[in-house]
C-alpha cells in the first residue's frame, strides 16, 4: 500500500455513497501516530484515508507515514493533502471536503483513537434516515455525547478499562436508538455529501475554529435535515490536543467567546436546544448515554435493602444474597439504601463487598445523587416508598412476589384497606420501568390483570444455593422437641392463610393413619394471621375427629434455627399450597435431605417436574397412596430427594444476578411511559389528599384553611403540650372533660395504634418464614415536618403548670 501526496488541485474520485476518512492535522505528531495507527487497523479497505495537513511546521508525521509505506508496513492506501499556508481548522476542512469528490466524509480529530466497527457504525447510523445530515460518535470528551459521565468531558477513560474493550461493550450493548442531536460534535462526525451540497461547507466566519460545526448543523436543521448520534460507536478523544499549535490559550479563549456570541446572534434557540438535550432524563439521548455508560462501567444502581433490620427472615436472606451476587458480577456500580440501624447479621456481608456505596435512610436529602436505576427487591408498602425511591433513581425496577393479596379481600380487615392495597400495587407497577417476578406464572398473572405490559416484565428465579457464611443458621432443638420424639411427623410450613391449604394437610394425615396405618403426626410451623386464616376451618374439621387432636401440633412461628431442626427431623414436608409466586419450601426440603409433598400448581408447575408432584389435587386418599413410599427409607424416597436436588442445581444466585443485571440494562433502554409519568405526578397529590383524609373533617375544621378554629399560636401550644409526656395525659384528660361538659359529638373515630393494623396480610417470605406486611393505611406513610423551634419557644412554663394552660384556653 502507498502514500499518495495530492497536489495541484488533485481530488479523490470517490463516487456517491462512498466514504472517506479525513484527519485534519496540525503538528501534534505523537497524538497523530496513535490516531492513524488505530484508523489503519480498523478501517475497511474500500474507505479512503486522507490526512489534511494544515501546513504543520513539524513534518515528522508525513515522514513517519512515508517510512511505513517504504518499509511495506502501510496496509491501507493513505492520501496526504498539505496546504501551502496555514488556514486554520475551518479552511483545512473545507479543502478536504473539496478534495474527496462525491464521498461522504468522516471528520476525525487527530487526537482521537478508533476501534473495530467504527466506520460501519457511523454509516449505519447515517443510513437509518434519509433526512440525516451527520452522525456523531460517542466519546469520553465530547460535551453532550460524553460517556461514561454524562455532560462531563474527561481526558481519558478509567485506567482499569482498556479502550478497545470499552468500545466493544458499547457496540455490543447498544440498542441503536440513534437519538437526534441539536448539533454535530466535531471530534468524530460523518457528514453526508448531499448536506454539503445543500447548505455549503463550513463558514469562514468561524475561522480558524470553534463553532463551525454548530453553524453548519443549524443551517442543516433550517433546511430540514437532522443530526444523529451513532450510539454504538465509541471514540477515545484525548480532548483539546488538535486546535492550534498549543500554548495560545488566551487567543483560543477569545476566539471561542467571539464565535459563541456569533452563534447566539444567528441561532438564538440553539442554547435552549442544547440545555434540553443535556437535561432530559428519558429522551432517546439520555437513554443512549445511560446504556453506553453502563456498558463501560456497569449500570449504576441503588438497591433498596431497608429490610435489613434487626431480624433475619427469608426476605433478608433474599436481599443479601441478591446484592452479594450482583456485586460478584463486577459488572455493576452498586449503592445500597440501608435502614438507619442495620442488623448485626447483615453488616459483615455489607463490609465484605469492597467498592460498594451505602446510603442510610436518614441521610437522604435534596443533594442526594439520583442514579439511573433504583431497585426495590421486595414489594412496596406505601406511597411514601414511591416518592422516596423516585428521589434516588431515574428509573424504578420493582420485584413483585405475587398477586394473592391483590385478588383476595379476605386478607384485609376492611374493603377500604384492600382497595388501598390494590391501588398501591397498581401505582407501583405502573410507575416502574421494569418489574421483576420470581416466576413466569406470577408474571403472567400480573399481565392478565393488566397491571404490567409484557415488554416490561422480566423473570428472575430466586437462587436456592445460599452462599453467604454469615447467613447459614445451625439447627437448634426447639422446646417442643420431646413431644415429637416417639413418632415420625410431617411438617407443614407456612402461614395460616387459606391458600396455604393447611386443612388438606390434616386430611392427608387422616388418610395415612386410617388407610395405611401410618402412626405419625403433623406439625404446623408458621405465623397465625388474623384475616383470611384457615384456623376456623382447621378447628371445625378437628372438632369432629378427636382422635386427630393429639396428632396435630401447631408450633406457630419459630425462629430459623428451630425451623432448620424441624426440616432435619421430619419424615417429609407437606406443602399443599394452591398458589405461590415462587415456593422455596421444596428446595429447602431437598437441602435437608427429605421429600416434599406438593401439587403441580401455579409456579411449582414451572419450577419442578410434574412427576415429583405427589399431591392429587385435592384428593387426600389418592395422595396418601402416592406419598406413602416416600415416608420410609428406600429407593423411592432417595430418588425423589435426588430429583429435587437436581432441579435446585439450576437455581443459583449467580443466575439470579445475571438476569437482574440484564433487566437493569433493559430498563435503561426503555422510554419513560406516559402512564408512569402521570403516576409520578400523582404521588404528591395522593400524599396530600391522603393526609387530608387522615386528618378528617373535624381536624381540618380546627387547623385547615380558610378559617381554622384554632389560631396558629394555639396549634403550636397544643402540639408542644401533646409532645411532652408530663403534659400529654393532662391535656387529653382536660379536653375529654370539656368535651363531656359540652356534649358528645355525633359518631366517633378510633385512632389506630402505632405499628401494623389488625388484619394486615402476612406475606410468606421465599424461605417459608413469614413477615407481617401492613396494607396502605388511610393516609400514606408520611414523615411530618419537624416542629418550628420558634413556634414552641417559651412554652416550658405552660407545659409545667396546668394553670398556664387554663389561661391559654380561656
Amino acid at each position: 500500500m502507498a502514500l499518495t501526496v495530492l497536489s495541484g488541485g488533485q481530488r479523490l474520485d470517490g463516487p456517491d455513497g462512498s466514504v472517506a476518512v479525513v484527519i485534519p492535522l496540525y503538528n501534534q505528531h505523537e497524538l497523530f501516530t496513535q490516531c492513524l495507527t488505530s484508523v489503519l487497523a480498523h478501517t475497511p479497505a474500500d474507505v479512503a484515508i486522507l490526512v489534511a495537513d494544515d501546513a504543520s511546521p513539524d513534518t515528522a508525521s508525513q515522514t513517519w507515514v512515508q517510512e511505513l509505506a517504504d518499509g511495506g508496513h502501510l496496509h491501507h492506501d493513505v492520501y496526504w493533502l498539505r496546504a501551502e499556508t496555514n488556514s486554520g481548522f475551518v479552511g483545512n476542512c473545507n479543502s478536504a471536503f473539496a478534495a474527496t469528490g462525491r464521498a461522504d466524509v468522516i471528520l476525525l480529530n487527530s487526537d482521537c483513537v478508533v476501534a473495530a466497527g467504527w466506520v460501519e457504525g457511523l454509516r449505519g447510523a447515517l443510513a437509518s434516515d434519509g433526512s440525516l445530515a451527520t452522525a456523531t460518535a460517542l466519546t469520553n470528551h465530547g460535551s453532550i455525547v460524553s460517556v461514561p459521565v454524562r455532560n462531563t468531558p474527561v481526558a481519558a477513560l478509567p485506567q482499569h478499562i482498556p479502550f478497545d474493550k470499552a468500545a466493544r461493550e458499547v457496540m455490543d450493548q447498544s440498542r441503536r436508538l440513534y437519538p437526534r442531536l441539536p448539533t454535530a460534535i466535531g471530534h468524530c462526525v460523518l457528514v453526508r455529501r448531499s448536506a454539503l451540497d445543500l447548505v455549503g461547507p463550513f463558514d469562514e466566519a468561524f475561522a480558524p475554529g470553534y463553532g463551525e460545526e454548530v453553524d453548519f448543523s443549524q443551517r442543516c436543521i433550517a433546511a430540514g435535515l437532522q443530526h444523529v448520534l451513532a450510539d454504538d460507536v465509541l471514540v477515545l478523544h484525548q480532548g483539546g490536543g488538535t486546535f492550534g499549535a498549543g500554548g495560545a490559550s488566551k487567543e483560543r479563549t477569545a476566539t471561542q467567546i467571539a464565535h459563541e456570541k456569533l452563534i447566539n446572534i444567528r441561532y438564538p434557540a440553539y442554547r435552549d436546544a442544547v440545555r434540553e438535550a443535556e437535561s432530559g432524563v428519558a429522551n432517546p439521548l439520555a437513554r443512549s448515554l445511560a446504556i453506553a455508560s453502563a456498558a463501560i462501567l456497569g449500570p449504576r444502581v441503588t438497591v433498596d435493602v431497608r429490610c435489613l433490620g434487626p431480624y433475619l427472615t427469608g426476605t433478608q436472606v433474599h436481599a443479601l444474597e441478591l446484592v452479594h451476587a450482583l456485586w460478584r458480577t463486577q459488572g455493576i456500580q452498586l449503592r445500597l439504601f440501608l435502614p438507619d440501624e442495620v442488623g448485626a447479621y447483615a453488616q459483615p456481608v455489607i463490609d465484605s463487598m469492597v467498592g460498594i456505596e451505602t446510603l442510610r435512610e436518614s441521610d437522604v436529602g435534596d443533594g442526594t445523587r439520583k442514579d439511573p436505576i433504583v431497585h426495590r427487591p421486595f414489594q412496596l408498602s406505601s406511597l411514601r416508598d414511591l416518592s422516596l425511591l423516585d428521589s434516588l433513581g431515574e428509573r424504578l425496577v420493582v420485584t413483585h412476589q405475587d398477586l394473592i393479596a391483590y385478588r383476595n379481600p379476605q386478607y384485609f380487615d376492611s374493603p377500604a384497606h384492600w382497595e388501598h392495597y390494590r391501588a398501591l400495587t397498581a401505582e407501583a407497577l405502573a410507575t416502574a420501568t421494569m418489574t421483576l417476578f420470581f416466576s413466569q406464572h406470577a408474571a403472567d398473572d400480573a399481565e392478565a390483570e393488566n397491571l404490567v405490559p409484557a415488554n416490561r416484565i422480566r423473570v428472575a428465579h430466586l437462587g436456592v444455593d445460599h452462599q453467604l457464611d454469615g447467613l447459614q443458621i445451625a439447627p437448634r432443638t426447639p422446646p417442643f422437641a420431646d413431644r415429637l420424639a416417639d413418632a415420625p411427623f410431617l411438617l407443614c410450613v407456612g402461614t395460616s392463610f387459606k391458600h396455604k391449604n393447611r386443612v388438606f394437610a390434616i386430611k392427608l394425615l387422616e388418610a395415612l393413619r386410617e388407610k395405611h396405618g401410618w402412626n405419625g403426626r403433623l406439625v404446623f410451623c408458621g405465623a397465625h394471621v388474623v384475616r383470611g386464616s384457615s384456623a376456623g376451618l382447621e378447628a371445625e374439621y378437628l372438632a369432629s375427629r378427636p382422635e386427630l387432636n393429639d396428632a396435630v401440633l401447631d408450633v406457630s412461628a419459630v425462629d430459623e434455627s428451630e425451623k432448620r431442626w424441624l426440616f432435619a427431623n421430619t419424615a417429609a414436608v407437606v406443602y399443599p399450597t394452591t398458589y405461590e409466586g415462587f415456593g422455596l419450601v421444596p428446595f429447602e426440603a431437598a437441602a435437608s435431605g427429605v421429600p416434599c409433598i406438593f401439587a403441580h400448581v401455579s409456579s411449582l408447575m414451572e419450577l419442578l417436574p410434574a412427576e415429583l408432584a405427589t399431591i392429587t389435587p385435592w384428593d387426600p386418599s389418592q395422595t396418601a397412596a402416592r406419598v406413602l413410599p416416600l415416608l420410609a427409607e428406600g429407593h423411592a424416597r432417595a430418588q425423589h430427594v435426588e430429583a429435587l436436588r437436581g432441579t435446585a442445581a439450576g437455581l443459583t444466585w449467580d443466575q439470579t444476578a445475571a438476569k437482574t443485571l440484564a433487566a437493569y440494562r433493559d430498563a435503561l433502554a426503555f422510554p419513560d411511559r406516559d402512564l408512569a409519568r402521570v403516576h409520578r405526578q400523582r404521588i404528591p397529590d395522593a400524599r396530600y389528599w391522603g393526609l387530608r383524609h387522615a386528618i378528617g373533617g373535624t381536624g381540618m375544621s380546627l387547623v385547615g384553611p380558610p378559617d381554622p378554629l384554632l389560631p396558629e399560636a394555639t396549634q403550636r401550644a397544643l402540639a408542644a403540650l401533646a409532645k411532652r409526656p408530663k403534659t400529654r395525659g393532662l391535656l387529653l384528660k382536660l379536653l375529654g372533660l370539656l368535651a363531656g361538659a359540652g356534649g358528645k359529638t355525633n359518631g366517633s373515630s378510633a385512632t389506630p395504634a402505632a405499628g401494623i393494623p389488625a388484619g394486615s396480610p402476612s406475606v410468606g417470605t421465599p424461605n417459608g418464614a413469614t413477615t407481617q406486611v401492613a396494607p396502605p393505611p388511610e393516609a400514606p406513610d408520611l414523615d411530618p415536618a419537624p416542629a418550628d423551634p420558634d413556634g414552641i419557644e417559651g412554652l416550658d412554663e405552660v407545659a409545667a403548670d396546668p394553670r398556664e394552660f387554663r389561661k391559654l384556653t380561656r
